[in-house]
């Protein structure tokens, strides 16, 4: 099981990787999308945020640790792969910022990238990785379990190990991200020139 939950972590991340490319280039294009989805995007976004503009670090953590647990949830229908919904909103958030940006000329993907996601984002995805995969996973299992396909996966066991998985993994990678978001990721972007 460990070992298929790893490898669908790989898939989940290339996929992910892959499809926020190909929305990136695609709002980049297509500006006026792009401004409707992150339309959308920009209640959640100001969620986290306390009353003076800053992040809210309880706001963050809480947020993170609901989608992701939202995600492994999701999984819980059968036939459907839910989960597989999660990488798709989340590469096109991302792509429409990024393409968004770029084409206005107010961000530099690459810079946004390497300056204001990956310093959290390297805690930060893995945790929202690894629950898409185990979403995925649930969903698959049962799904075969229904089909009568997977008669030696015992649920409760799996349920038990992904839940430990949840707790023991996810949320410490969610809440060091959170911390790294709210104190470092403003001051690093403000050394690099970048608005935040």
């Amino acid at each position: 099981m460990k070992r298929k939950i790893i490898k669908l972590t790989w898939i989940v991340a290339l996929s992910l990787i892959v499809l926020t490319a190909v929305f990136g280039l695609y709002f980049y294009q297509n500006a006026e999308s792009a401004e409707e989805v992150i339309s959308m995007y920009l209640p959640k976004a100001q969620s986290v945020m306390n009353e003076d503009g800053t992040l809210s670090y309880l706001g963050i953590v809480m947020n993170n640790i609901f989608a992701c647990a939202m995600c492994i949830a999701m999984g819980c229908v059968p036939f459907l792969f839910l989960p597989a919904l999660s990488v798709l909103s989340n590469s096109m958030i991302i792509g429409a910022l990024l393409g968004y940006g770029a084409a206005a000329g107010t961000m530099s993907p690459l810079p946004a990238i390497v300056f204001g996601l990956l310093p959290h984002g390297i805690f930060e995805l893995p945790g929202f990785f690894l629950s898409m995969a185990m979403g995925i996973y649930l969903c698959r299992t049962l799904t075969m379990k229904l089909l009568g396909k997977a008669k030696e996966e015992k649920i409760l066991t799996m349920l038990n190990h992904l839940a430990k998985t949840f707790v023991l993994v996810v949320i410490p990678l969610l809440i060091v991200a959170a911390v790294i978001e709210c104190n470092f990721t403003p001051m690093i972007l403000k050394a690099a020139g970048i608005h935040s």
